[in-house]
């Protein structure tokens, strides 16, 4: 009677033992000389490891998978940060916000930076200097949150030809890769930030690029047995690059808005005067949410040229008005050891010597205006 009540519940984990003891009741192959009790078969049940949880837990079987080449695939996420003091409420601690990719082959951080806001502009932001740095990857690879599912984000996608994946929900093994970067994160360089003591997010962001370059990516993964640089080098053939300005109108903000009679149209309490041929017609309009000053005009997906500001009260849009702009950084007490200015100024000699190989007296072209004045 147990095996078979074993094979039942194996067919199917979901199965509770009351449902168990219902379908052997009316099993013609068992034979009950008694009523089974419920709780005795659980007992049974729990010994032999045939649980609903632990069955369960065995048969979702997560395939470690890998890319085959660079930029075939990021992973991307946010951790929540270590606490620095308020730049807008002295006195006060507010909490930083890294949003990070991932390259899920060689492991290379193509961006990630910290701000004091979990919002769609910073990951935006993120992920347009990752390119920039890094190249142009085929899919990202998102949780189901705001920030990755908001329509905006999905344009920018769809007109740059990147694939944009949703993980399934309360399943983050998923994410294995990223998931285990941020542990990384928490163990090696999170508690060196409160041991040097640092105050202001530019600190913060310099300290984590420095320990990124000079610490993570050029020491061996234990997965690949290769640094995460190392490993994307060795398939740079395989990285598409995009220039700057396609990147640049893929992230533009859009809206649909209808021309008057006069040839005006309002957005975020800007008016702004258009050809008076588009009268009475719908535009969508296309803009960086942090100037508004310059809105680009497009119908039936044609650019129209650019609109002319009649009234402007506002130079960012509402929903990123809000966001923090840094003052400046406020003095601090010196660490007899500071790890993370250690691996800053490491970092600053790298950068200082590779522009040092760079010859720029040889940058103006032949005949140049500049290159005359000389």
């Amino acid at each position: 009677m147990l095996e078979r009540a074993i094979q039942l519940r194996e067919e199917q984990p979901a199965r509770t033992t009351p449902m168990l003891v219902e379908l052997l009741k009316h099993d013609l192959a068992v034979h009950l000389a008694r009523p089974l009790n419920p709780h005795t078969l659980t007992t049974h049940l729990r010994r032999r490891g045939k649980t609903r949880r632990l069955l369960a837990r065995t048969a979702t079987a997560f395939r470690r998978f890998e890319r085959d080449h660079p930029n075939d695939l990021w992973q991307g996420d946010a951790l929540v940060g270590p606490w620095l003091p308020d730049p807008a409420l002295p006195g006060r601690k507010r909490r930083a916000h890294l949003f990070c990719f991932i390259d899920d082959h060689s492991r290379l951080v193509p961006y990630a930076e910290f701000f004091w806001e979990e919002a769609l502009p910073r990951m935006e932001r993120v992920l347009k200097v990752a390119i920039l740095r890094r190249g142009l990857p085929k899919a990202i690879y998102v949780d189901n949150g705001a920030v990755y599912s908001a329509t905006q984000f999905g344009v920018a996608c769809a007109t740059l030809g990147l694939q944009r994946i949703h993980s399934t929900p309360f399943e983050p093994e998923g994410r294995g890769k990223q998931e285990r970067f941020f542990e990384t994160v928490r163990l090696q360089f999170l508690p060196e930030v409160e041991a040097s003591q640092i105050t202001s997010l530019t600190e913060l962001n310099e300290s984590f690029w420095a320990w990124l370059e000079c610490v993570y990516h050029v020491r061996v993964h234990s997965e690949t047995e290769q640094t995460p640089l190392a490993r994307f080098t060795a398939g740079l053939a395989q990285v598409r690059s995009v220039d700057p300005e396609s990147l640049r109108r893929a992230f533009l903000w859009r809206q649909q808005r209808r021309v008057t009679k006069t040839a005006t149209l309002s957005l975020q309490g800007n008016r702004y005067q258009v050809d008076p041929r588009f009268a009475g017609r719908t535009l969508e309009l296309r803009f960086d949410p942090f100037d508004l000053s310059h809105v680009e005009l497009y119908l039936e997906d044609r650019p129209q040229g650019v609109a002319t500001v009649l009234e402007q009260g506002r130079q960012r849009h509402l929903a990123v008005a809000r966001l923090a702009t840094d003052p400046p950084d406020p003095p601090r007490p010196k660490s007899s050891l500071d790890y993370l200015a250690a691996l800053r100024a490491e970092h600053q000699a790298q950068q200082q010597k590779q522009l040092g190989r760079l010859p720029f007296a040889q940058l103006a072209l032949p005949n140049h205006p500049a290159a005359e004045e000389r």
